[in-house]
């Protein structure tokens, strides 16, 4: 039997003007949301800001907890069971040209997909539920009386 690796991420729905920033890995050909490992010490929080940041090249803050996804694979020989905290995020600067802080390997494009295109795109359900949670949060806070 295979021993199980645990890992632990964290990454974001970025949602500006009617769109949401996807990375498309060009190996495998899926769209997902950025993600990454957290770091010794450094908060799911502070791990999503970063990931999405070293990840896509935009600088975020986030808004609201989306909550996590959890799922296992193999690679390499090797079983994982992975979690995943995501959070809704919005660009602090919607002039600012990525500039990404990709590691060597990492094959991906940022893609901008309108709400319809990215639940027609996004290759795991899980990642349309989070979708779906998202625009619940955007919906509640944009039907919020302005005072």
């Amino acid at each position: 039997m295979v021993d199980k690796i645990q890992e632990y991420c964290a990454g974001g729905v970025v949602y500006t003007d009617g769109k949401v920033l996807t990375i498309k890995m060009i190996s495998n050909n899926e769209i997902i949301f950025p993600k990454g490992h957290i770091a010794l010490g450094e908060t799911y929080q502070d791990t999503a800001i970063r990931e999405v940041y070293e990840e896509t090249g935009y600088k975020t803050k986030i808004i609201d907890t989306l909550g996590s996804l959890s799922y296992e694979f193999d690679e390499n020989g090797k079983h994982y069971a992975k979690t995943v905290y995501y959070y809704l995020m919005e660009l602090l600067d919607t002039t600012a040209r990525p500039t990404p802080e990709r590691e060597e390997g990492e094959d991906f494009v940022n893609l901008w997909l309108s709400i319809s295109k990215a639940f027609d795109m996004l290759t795991h359900q899980g990642s349309k539920d989070l979708l779906n949670k998202a625009l619940q949060i955007i919906n509640l806070e944009s039907s919020r009386p302005v005072r």
